[in-house]
């Protein structure tokens, strides 16, 4: 139960925070934000977390961020498990919350006994 409690929180959140319009978004979250989501993609990519190539996936964006962001990025990243990170303990919130409201329209799942 805590775990979906967890999830619920974190999905309200969620959509707390795409309810902000980007221009209220100050820079300095803006690029942190950019240098997150670049280091996601490399980290998927299986690429090095680098200054450039940080800098190479903003650029291609059609992004700008302050000089020092990705450096610092990818210094905190380095040597880091960024894999692990990037996992959702528990199976994650999105089948949580699919299995709960399944369950409550009576569609069954793990509670609906099978057989």
């Amino acid at each position: 139960q805590q775990a979906a409690a967890a999830a619920a929180a974190a999905a309200e959140e969620a959509a707390a925070m795409a309810e902000v319009p980007a221009a209220e978004v100050s820079q300095a979250e803006k690029d942190e934000l950019f240098c997150a989501y670049a280091a996601m993609i490399l980290q998927d990519e299986g690429m090095d977390i680098s200054e450039d190539n940080i800098n190479t996936l903003i650029k291609a964006a059609g992004g700008s961020i302050e000089a020092f962001f990705p450096a610092l990025f990818a210094k905190m990243c380095a040597g880091k498990d960024i894999e692990s990170m990037l996992k959702f303990g528990g199976g994650g919130g999105a089948p949580g919350s699919a299995a709960a409201g399944g369950a409550a329209a009576g569609g069954g799942g793990a509670a609906g006994g099978g057989g």
